[in-house]
């Protein structure tokens, strides 16, 4: 019986030295992948930023889709032109949206949108009526992010809302060019 017990005693123990030496190299690693530069790091946007970006970027990856769809589905050229020229011109913001989100640890890649459904005789109207309308309501956003000045409002945000508030006012203004051609 003596016996016995020194070698369960010895396997606890064993078992417990091992179980500390596992933790201790779990521990490690973890403290290494922290340190590495690869290790994902929280954003230091504040709230209104983030929220900023992604809606930002959520809508110009929809005017692209929208677009791409309108090039298609439009009759008249002049709708035409207004889709090409949104493709471009949200394509190139949301490139410069993921250089802010990227450079700030703030993950897109989650945002996800899907193509606008408009079809029929009425498409041009409808498409270039719903542009009109998003463009409004962006522009106000764009202006008020632009004018935030608090301390914690990041400046490659605000520089970014500045610097595309002229497109969108140029985008609104051949909105309303192209409806007044399809009415």
């Amino acid at each position: 019986m003596k016996k016995y017990l020194t070698f369960t005693s010895r396997a606890a123990i064993a078992a417990i030295a091992t179980a500390s030496l596992c933790l201790i190299s779990v521990a490690n690693a973890t403290e290494e992948n922290a340190a590495s530069p690869d290790a994902k790091a929280k954003s230091n946007l504040s709230v209104n930023d983030k929220k900023f970006v992604k809606k930002a970027y959520r809508g110009g990856m929809e005017e692209v889709e929208n677009g791409k769809v309108a090039k298609e589905k439009a009759k008249n050229d002049a709708t035409k032109d207004v889709a090409d020229r949104m493709v471009t011109d949200h394509t190139k913001a949301n490139e410069d949206l993921m250089g802010i989100a990227k450079e700030e640890n703030l993950d897109l890649s989650k945002i996800h949108v899907k193509a606008m459904t408009i079809s029929g005789d009425n498409f041009d109207k409808e498409y270039l009526t719903m542009l009109k309308k998003d463009h409004e309501k962006d522009i106000a956003e764009f202006e008020k992010e632009a004018g935030d000045t608090g301390a914690k409002e990041d400046s490659d945000v605000v520089a970014f809302a500045k610097k595309t508030l002229p497109t969108l006012k140029e985008h609104l203004k051949m909105v309303e060019d192209a409806l007044e051609k399809v009415k």
